[in-house]
């Protein structure tokens, strides 16, 4: 039920999400303005080893070739290329680092608390709240959350590139060829959706208790994790749907399927927390989602109003 809660939420929102979309292609955007030092130096150095190992079609999905091999060799490909880099210029190699694992997280995690702000003002006065109104009103809290979630965005990251490195390091030819694809997937979607579902309850509750950040992120773990399975399911529901759409379309669809998924779980997100604290919200305009006890209660009230 959550899971098509949010869906309909996420509808309902439309709105909101395209405001977020827009600030999340300004964000990217700025981000490569920043990072086109490092395009200009080391362009020629991935084009050059990128066609040395053939891998031109690699990033267009199955339907191009042999999808594990691509894979495979995209994967030590890159490994070797990101050492080059660092052998010719750390300096530089550190600073497209901090903008891609650092600033460009920092300021999605941003907009991601800015975009729950919106939802927790429509889901519990169907009130329409600005998003610049929301990013300067929640700015002081938003701020730290943002650095926090960043600092953990990073330890996710270099765990789960570890994690896909070391298992291309698998040179068996017939797991290469049947297996890469699938075992890479499931491990993806296992690991992102584990971490979403660490992650998970700590915007809200810091946005309806207003509570400080780590408390917030107790209070959010807390809350959910009585429906951990529940919630855990639908997270692996979203993540598998779009790692599968990677890999059969190319990587070329994260363009439009990482804000996507980024904005609808905000929602799912939002809609898994109030779930779980037994509260009310708009789940559209015209119907308000209502728990079971809360039901109860009111028809005891109604009952009792009327002997």
């Amino acid at each position: 039920m959550v899971f098509l809660n949010s869906l309909k939420l996420f509808g309902s929102n439309w709105s909101k999400v395209l405001k977020f979309f827009l600030y999340y292609i300004c964000i990217w955007g700025l981000c490569f303005a920043l990072f086109l030092p490092v395009f200009f130096e080391f362009k020629d150095l991935v084009i050059s080893n990128f066609q040395q190992a053939n891998l031109q079609n690699a990033f267009a999905g199955v339907f191009q070739g042999s999808l594990g091999l691509n894979l495979h060799n995209l994967i030590h490909t890159s490994y070797s290329t990101c050492v080059e880099i660092f052998n010719a210029n750390l300096g530089l190699a550190i600073y497209g680092l901090i903008v891609l694992f650092v600033f460009l997280p920092f300021f999605v995690n941003l907009g991601k608390y800015v975009l729950n702000e919106m939802l927790y003002s429509y889901m519990a006065s169907k009130n329409k709240l600005g998003f610049f109104s929301a990013l300067v009103r929640s700015l002081r809290k938003s701020l730290l959350y943002a650095l926090c979630r960043t600092i953990y965005n990073c330890l996710f990251s270099a765990f789960a590139l570890v994690t896909v490195y070391g298992i291309g390091l698998i040179e068996n030819v017939y797991f290469i060829k049947y297996l890469l694809p699938l075992v890479e997937c499931i491990v993806l979607v296992l690991l992102f959706a584990l971490y979403q579902m660490l992650m998970l309850g700590w915007t809200p509750a810091l946005i309806v208790f207003g509570c400080n950040v780590f408390a917030a992120n107790r209070k959010g773990m807390k809350s959910t994790k009585r429906h951990f399975w529940s919630f855990f399911a639908s997270i692996l529901t979203f993540f598998a749907i779009f790692w599968v759409l990677v890999l059969i379309f190319g990587v070329y669809t994260m363009t439009v399927l990482v804000p996507l998924v980024t904005a609808l779980l905000c929602v799912f997100d939002m809609t898994a927390f109030f779930t779980s604290q037994g509260m009310r919200f708009y789940i559209n305009a015209n119907k308000i989602l209502t728990p079971k006890k809360l039901e109860e209660v009111d028809n005891i009230n109604k009952t009792a109003y009327i002997l």
